[in-house]
């Protein structure tokens, strides 16, 4: 009898073992997480460059990208940029900078950008500083806007239409923003 229960407890501990061997060396039914999943998903936005500024940026795969240069016989006075998704004549989402080259900014012209802006607090984009609000709040074209001194010109990025999750992907669009 106490060969048949040695017997048998070996069996169950061997049938333990094997099983407990088995489900550990078996793949994970669970989902795996890829590089992909796990890498920053600006990773893998389209980069753009403004040669005219120096600046180089990236924007989300859905959006577009187009650039406007305003000059006077070749010299540059205004270098724009707009990043959108959606209808160009009615977005979902648009990003405008601006950069003012013909014209020097100083921090009075911070201040006289605080006009008719609420929400307003001290923001940056690649170290330059400025401030960030909501412009023009009583008014249909009601936009956030974020203003920057960038080498004694301003530089200004305005998001419309002004709801959370656009201002959400402006300000991670402003983060890939590098200015040599």
């Amino acid at each position: 009898m106490n060969k048949k229960v040695l017997v048998v407890a070996t069996l169950v501990i061997l049938g333990v073992i094997g099983i407990a061997f088995v489900t550990l060396n078996k793949p994970n039914n669970g989902k795996q997480l890829s590089t992909e999943e796990n890498s920053n998903p600006i990773d893998s936005w389209e980069q753009q460059t403004i040669e005219e500024i120096g600046l180089t940026l990236k924007m989300p795969p859905d959006t577009t990208f187009r650039k406007e240069i305003g000059d006077n016989d070749g010299n540059i006075r205004t270098v724009a940029f707009y990043i959108e998704k959606g209808d160009e004549n009615n977005p979902e989402y648009q990003l405008y900078a601006l950069y003012l080259a013909d014209k020097e900014g100083s921090t009075q012209d911070l201040e006289k950008a605080k006009t008719g802006m609420s929400s307003i607090k001290e923001a940056s984009i690649d170290g330059y500083s400025g401030i960030e609000g909501t412009a023009n709040t009583n008014d249909p074209k009601k936009h956030y806007l974020t203003v920057v001194l960038k080498d004694g010109r301003l530089f200004s990025v305005s998001t419309y239409p002004p709801q959370p999750e656009n201002k959400e992907l402006t300000d991670k669009i402003i983060q890939t923003f590098n200015f040599r």
